[in-house]
């Protein structure tokens, strides 16, 4: 009887934690008005110091989501993400793929063995922006393409009644 409910007691507990994995959470930004939902597999988020996003880590610690909100000072939404284009091409990111208005942009790379894919859309305010990057391993691309796919749907701007 004891070895059943040890058993029993090791299956619940493998249970729990794949629903839990499995289980998608939706991560709102107050500060900047943006929202999206957190893939299944993946942490909560640690929100930055100054609130304007933050982290979330896939349980197998191989993946990584930022968040994040930026104010858009001089430039359209276009400009910042030309720069952060860029950016990543000068990080050694061979980018791959880029799609830019002045509403919003996707673009992604690879680099040593790793992808990203990142998503800005412009926010209630014309002046602010929000955005998020997805980090994983080349190797899991089809994996992670409905991942990708979710995130995209799923990432909004909040109500801009104010």
């Amino acid at each position: 009887m004891p070895r059943i409910l040890a058993a029993l007691a090791a299956l619940l507990a493998l249970a729990g934690a794949a629903l839990a994995a499995a289980a998608t959470s939706h991560y709102v930004n107050a500060r900047y008005g943006y929202a999206l939902d957190i893939p299944a597999g993946f942490g909560p988020v640690r929100e930055a110091d100054n609130s304007d996003g933050g982290v979330s880590k896939s349980l197998d610690g191989q993946s990584e989501l930022r968040l994040w909100g930026a104010n858009l000072l001089l430039d359209p939404l276009s400009t910042e993400v030309k720069g952060r284009i860029d950016s990543a091409g000068q990080e050694g990111w061979q980018i791959t793929y880029r799609k830019v208005n002045n509403h919003w942009a996707s673009w992604s790379g690879t680099r040593e063995g790793r992808i990203f894919y990142a998503r800005a859309i412009l926010l209630c305010h014309d002046d602010q922006a929000g955005f998020f990057q997805l980090e994983y391993p080349l190797d899991k691309r089809d994996e992670f393409d409905p991942v990708v796919k979710g995130l995209l749907k799923s990432f909004k701007r909040a109500d801009c009644a104010n």
